[in-house]
């Protein structure tokens, strides 16, 4: 009865249902799929099981020392007045909280594009300023330097001063970042910091990170831990090397091979003058034997007859010769046109003259100067003592002048 009642107590108490633990795995054993282990601390323990339905579905398998993480809850067996913790999750603690983000955050970005080839920038295949970012007392950055000054000692190195460990490396990364791209006198960046743990390399897993490596207009080699650690800086950077040194062997020519390069080109230079040289010399023999050449003088006398031959037919059929001809037509033609139109003019006005004295002698105004007039009955000319009547009102048309008259008395030819 003790037990049911502890046991009911247990099973029904709401803040047992889902509790998180932390401890160390002790006395793990596997039967029947089902993993038993004590999980422990410095001042307690308590028995554990994870049933292998959910022990199927984990990455980690705890082994005797593992310090882990459990989200579970309490459930008691009254018949043995004993109570277990039963696991519904276990992560190794730290490295397995970390790879949980990491696996969320890397999906999560690679959703959203940003370790797309597209929008990786091409690394230059001539680096002559690269920029470092990484602390200046690692060992990183001494790999870095000795390894691009073997190779390629006329790049120029700068470096950017970050904090690569910490809560307070991601910040200090991308501060690097943007005063690289504001400065903007590098080729390309390594962003880098030697081997470590998975905590010691977690500032690279940064969300704000990875957007300031998207971001960067200069290209980004990351070199970040050994060839076996990832981070996201890997991911979203333009190019991945698996080591810091590695990083520096990406981003600088090998001098020997350059040196090779060049001896390789003034080979071929050499080769491919001496080919135009003895292409020329050949052609050159070949002009000194043509019979032009071997007869100079005659053909430059051939040539100077055809020339004189050429002027001459020029000189026949000169066009200036033409233009002065037809200049000298046209002016007489010009002066005829003027003669001709001179006369016409002439004529038309002696003919104008002509008619004019014409008009004068049949103006009536003329032949009423000499003591003749007109009358006119409501604007128009009375010719016959018929077209008026007693009273009417005529008008009478002098030279100088007219006379509005009343007519009194008609007579007609004497009647």
């Amino acid at each position: 009865a003790v037990n049911n009642y502890i046991s009911y107590h247990i099973n029904n108490d709401i803040n047992l249902r889902t509790i998180y633990i932390m401890g160390e795995v002790s006395n793990a054993r596997l039967s029947k799929g089902h993993l038993y282990f004590v999980l422990k601390d410095n001042d307690s323990e308590i028995s554990s099981i994870i049933f292998n339905s959910v022990l199927n579905n984990s990455s980690f398998l705890p082994k005797d020392g593992d310090k882990v993480l459990i989200t579970g809850s309490i459930n008691s067996y009254s018949k043995k007045g004993t109570y277990s913790l039963i696991v519904s999750k276990i992560l190794e603690f730290g490295k397995g909280l970390i790879l949980e983000e990491f696996n969320k955050l890397k999906e999560k970005l690679e959703k959203l594009g940003l370790f797309d080839k597209e929008h990786k920038l091409a690394i230059p295949e001539y680096c002559n300023n690269i920029g470092v970012i990484t602390s200046a007392t690692g060992d990183a950055f001494k790999d870095i330097v000795s390894t691009i000054n073997k190779r390629y000692p006329l790049a120029t190195i700068y470096l950017y001063d970050s904090l690569v460990q910490g809560v307070d490396a991601p910040l200090s990364l991308i501060n690097s970042i943007e005063k690289a791209n504001k400065d903007n006198i590098c080729d390309c960046l390594i962003i880098a910091r030697g081997g470590g743990s998975i905590e010691d390399l977690n500032c690279f897993n940064d969300e704000a990170l990875a957007y300031a490596i998207y971001n960067s207009n200069i290209p980004i080699v990351s070199g970040v831990g050994h060839e076996n650690d990832y981070t996201i800086c890997d991911f979203v950077s333009d190019d991945r090397a698996p080591t810091p040194t590695g990083a520096a062997v990406r981003v600088s020519k090998d001098k020997l091979i350059l040196l090779n390069d060049i001896d390789n080109l003034s080979n071929l230079m050499d080769f491919k003058i001496n080919n135009k040289l003895k292409s020329l010399y050949d052609n050159f023999n070949l002009l000194c034997s043509n019979y032009y050449f071997k007869s100079f003088d005659k053909t430059i006398e051939n040539r100077f007859n055809t020339l004189d031959s050429i002027i001459n037919r020029l000189n026949k059929y000169n066009p200036y010769e033409k233009l002065i001809n037809y200049s000298n037509s046209l002016e007489i033609y010009n002066n005829n046109l003027i003669n001709s139109f001179n006369t016409l003019v002439n004529n038309y006005e002696n003919n104008f003259k002509y008619l004019i004295d014409k008009m004068i002698l049949v103006n009536p105004l003329n032949i009423i100067k000499k003591g003749y007039s007109i009358v006119y009955k409501d604007n128009n000319i009375v010719k016959s003592i018929n077209e008026v009547s007693n009273n009417d009102i005529i008008n009478i048309k002098l030279y100088d002048g007219s006379i509005n008259a009343k007519v009194l008395e008609r007579k007609n030819n004497g009647k």
